[in-house]
């Protein structure tokens, strides 16, 4: 582990009670039972109208707000209406990517310079506010809104519908189409490309093909409030890991445009395990693998030209498989 990674551990252990995951306990069971009965499926996208707002300036950039329904179900009422923010540098680029976005990052800075780095490079990026997250958070100005497994869970189903309906959205519009994202954002990303009807280029990024192994190998499981599920026991960890691992990139058929796929992981990851990552290479056949003698920050932080460089990679790779 990165030391890095390491002191982020010490300080993610004394994560205070109102601020842990899950800290409501399991959640809705009609919720969860919902979840487990359809998280293997790919439905068809529905067609939803696009709310665009007036470009303006966001940092340099061109950029224009979106709104739409979400079709995601069990979604408090703050997170219904899925925001989402295209950027793009000047001109008229014809390659757009999805930028889903990792875990606690609420709003679009998060990700912001992986955006303007991108549209040097000639591609536009559409941020999806996660739901639950930055403006759509049920309690405005919490800092962990997720409190419950159920939640957890429909969150993550939820943008990945929503970003199905934006890739789509974009496709239609003539833009070649690229999905990608940090950490959680790439887990959704992978979820993306492999339930899309039509091939994009994928970039994951320090992307576990499940939210299992962070929670339940990686440093985040200090931050769960393991009493509220029953307990820090066998019994509890086998029933958050069937959860958990019931979102799985693997339980997909390998999408057809695997070798435009380019994934990108840290030798040293505390968050993400190793294996969590090598796993989506394995399962995806023809698609590149990058490591990097790095933490799970300072992948990001030190490091970003390797990210923007997959991204742009992977648009190549999916020309070239045409």
């Amino acid at each position: 582990m990165h030391w890095l990674d390491w002191v982020s551990a010490r300080a993610l252990a004394r994560t205070p009670p109102h601020k842990r995951v899950f800290r409501r306990g399991w959640g809705d069971p009609d919720a969860l039972a919902a979840y487990l009965e359809e998280s293997a499926s790919a439905t068809p996208i529905p067609e939803v109208p696009i709310e665009e707002g007036p470009e303006g300036a966001f940092d340099s950039l061109a950029a224009r707000d979106l709104s739409f329904e979400s079709p995601g179900r069990f979604l408090p009422e703050a997170s219904r209406v899925a925001r989402a923010r295209l950027v793009r540098g000047s001109g008229d680029p014809d390659r757009l990517v999805v930028l889903m976005a990792s875990w606690n990052d609420h709003g679009y800075q998060g990700r912001l310079r992986l955006a303007r780095a991108l549209a040097a490079h000639g591609v536009a990026s559409v941020m999806l506010e996660q739901p639950f997250y930055g403006d759509r958070r049920p309690v405005p100005g919490e800092e962990q809104p997720i409190t419950t497994v159920a939640d957890f869970m429909w969150m993550g189903r939820s943008a990945v519908l929503e970003g199905r309906v934006l890739a789509d959205h974009f496709r239609r519009r003539g833009y070649r189409v690229g999905v990608a994202g940090y950490s959680m954002g790439g887990n959704m990303a992978g979820f993306l490309a492999a339930s899309m009807p039509f091939p994009v280029a994928p970039a994951l990024l320090a992307a576990p093909f499940s939210p299992g192994p962070p929670f339940l190998h990686g440093i985040l499981q200090a931050t769960v409030d393991w009493e509220a599920l029953g307990g820090d026991n066998p019994d509890t960890r086998e029933h958050l890991s069937e959860i958990l691992h019931s979102a799985s990139i693997l339980r997909f058929p390998a999408p057809g445009h695997t070798r435009a796929a380019v994934l990108v992981a840290a030798t040293r990851d505390g968050y993400v395990p190793t294996a969590a990552a090598q796993a989506v290479h394995r399962h995806w056949p023809g698609s590149v693998m990058h490591w990097v003698n790095a933490g799970h920050g300072t992948l990001l932080w030190f490091n970003r030209e390797r990210l923007v460089d997959a991204v742009v990679r992977s648009f190549e790779r999916l020309d070239g498989a045409k």
